[in-house]
């Protein structure tokens, strides 16, 4: 006898492995993603996103994955999970973009400057990078529309600024969006803190051709390794990347839902250069049921092989629709819950720009008569009154933690529109550019290139842009010699400026004061 209670059949995990894909048979549309990712940490980060884009049926999205990791163990890694994946699935390989020059066998052990005696081989590996990823480009006829970039504070943090700069001028018309891995350890707190966040301060910033100054940069998605549960940074990282692979979920199955290139241009005027998620998931009550089919079928007549599935149990009492109902309640309350976030900030406004995707594990028919269920019941609820600038949509995703583990995943993606976020000012420091301002909408913009978040003590005080350049920026050894030596010149002509009489040479004496020195500004 069928079941009493309405059931809806879970949706099979879609096992599309990373490095199986064929876009130019499964794709109408161009893969609009384009991820690149700089380090151990946002190595992992990235390849946990791509399998659980796989796991949403959404991978073909993927235009290339963009690693740069100067360890031979990550590319190791990354070979044999390839390999294995190639064997299993026989497909064609989505680009996984690789460095070939490796300076130290084990990286750059955290020391952000470590890269730069070996830079001018670096900096041709990366153009190498850049150029298997614009060929690409070329061979799907579009641009990315989107470039995810995984950012840190460790070694390879300066090399992910000077990266963001080449794919500026790659693809222009790309929007960005940078996600910050903020530290726990201390060391790592300390580099950011004196050195890696001023490095892109400078080379996240956009720079103003008439001015020369540097303005602000693409808004950046806070994350926070303490709002990791009991130090388990897999966690929040499985969250992150349920989250993104949620809202390209949510497209596939309802194309005006928006996707993460429309909801990160959409926010950005509404963020002060902060981006943020929360996350939520929820166990499903799931059991093996009886598969109705007609008495004639071949399986039935054969025996009953195959006659039971698994399915997601809705209730006598509706007790699904009221689960996802109340976990959309609990989610949209910022003032509450503050470790579903993915960093520690300020409560947001209730009528603040939000958007939210609820990814469950049921076929597309299930979908549609939950999500009917679910928006009925919100609507004799006044939700859209309490949360007036709100969507929401539903995407069919299987996730799974285990064989056993059915769950739902709830992700609220979101701008701030406050300074006051208190995972960068425990690090930074509580100055007064943080200070709470009774008008939020004349808080300026504190992302990066606006050197609001820097302390005293790591600010842009006196030269910003020598400054920038000697403790924060690359320079090659021809341009530090050059600049040792304008200091040198510089510190001669105003000692003989006090002086009854000048040192140096009179004709550079002569030039300094009428305002010009060898074409360059004094």
């Amino acid at each position: 006898m069928p079941p009493k209670t309405r059931t809806f059949r879970i949706r099979p995990e879609s096992l599309r492995p990373v490095a199986s894909i064929d876009n130019s048979r499964e794709n109408i549309i161009p893969p609009p993603i384009m991820s690149v990712s700089v380090g151990t940490a946002g190595y992992k980060r990235s390849w946990l996103w791509a399998q659980r884009m796989g796991q949403a049926g959404a991978l073909n999205r993927v235009q290339s994955m963009f690693i740069y990791d100067c360890n031979q163990a990550t590319t190791t890694d990354i070979d044999g999970k390839m390999g294995a994946m190639r064997g299993a699935s026989g497909g064609s390989d989505l680009p996984i973009i690789l460095p070939e020059y490796f300076p130290k066998v084990d990286g750059f052990l955290r020391d952000p400057n470590a890269f730069k005696d070996f830079y001018g081989l670096i900096d041709r590996d990366l153009d190498r990078m850049m150029d298997i990823a614009e060929k690409r480009s070329e061979a799907v006829s579009a641009q990315p529309q989107i470039i995810i970039e995984w950012l840190g504070f460790g070694g390879h943090a300066k090399i992910g600024g000077l990266l963001h700069q080449k794919l500026v001028d790659a693809f222009p018309e790309a929007t960005f969006l940078p996600i910050l891995l903020l530290p726990r350890e201390h060391v790592l707190e300390e580099n950011m803190r004196r050195e890696t966040w001023g490095a892109y301060e400078l080379t996240m910033g956009r720079e103003n051709e008439k001015t020369g100054d540097y303005g602000n940069g693409p808004p950046v998605l806070l994350t926070d390794n303490r709002q990791s549960t009991r130090g388990n940074f897999r966690t929040l990282d499985d969250n992150l990347a349920i989250g993104l692979a949620s809202i390209e979920a949510a497209v596939k199955y309802q194309t005006d839902s928006g996707s993460l290139a429309e909801t990160v241009a959409s926010f950005s005027d509404y963020s002060n250069g902060w981006l943020c998620m929360r996350v939520l998931s929820r166990r499903l009550d799931v059991a093996d049921v009886p598969i109705q089919r007609n008495r004639f079928s071949p399986r039935r007549l054969m025996g009953g092989l195959g006659n039971r599935q698994t399915a997601i149990l809705k209730g006598k009492d509706n007790h699904l629709t009221w689960q996802i109902k109340d976990a959309l309640w609990e989610i949209a309350d910022t003032g509450k819950h503050s470790e579903l976030q993915m960093a520690l900030h300020d409560p947001i406004d209730d009528e603040s720009v939000m958007r939210i995707v609820v990814a469950l594990p049921a076929d597309e028919n299930g979908i549609r008569e939950i999500e009917e269920d679910v928006r009925d019941q919100l609507e004799r609820e006044n939700f859209e009154e309490a949360f007036p600038n709100m969507s929401y949509s539903f995407a069919p995703a299987h996730f799974p933690g285990s064989d056993n583990d059915h769950k739902m995943y709830v992700s609220m993606f979101y701008p701030l529109r406050h300074p006051g976020v208190e995972s960068i000012q425990r690090i930074m420091g509580r100055s007064g550019d943080f200070r709470r301002l009774e008008d939020d909408t004349s808080t300026p913009n504190i992302g990066f290139g606006t050197g609001l978040c820097m302390d005293a003590t790591g600010g842009f005080s006196g030269a910003r842009e020598l400054q920038m350049l000697e403790q924060y920026g690359y320079q090659s050894r021809g341009a530090q010699r050059r600049i040792a030596r304008e200091a040198a010149r510089r510190s001669t002509v105003e000692a003989g400026a006090y002086s009854n009489g000048y040192n140096g040479s009179r004709e550079y004496a002569a030039a300094a004061a009428n305002g010009y020195r060898d074409g360059n500004r004094p």
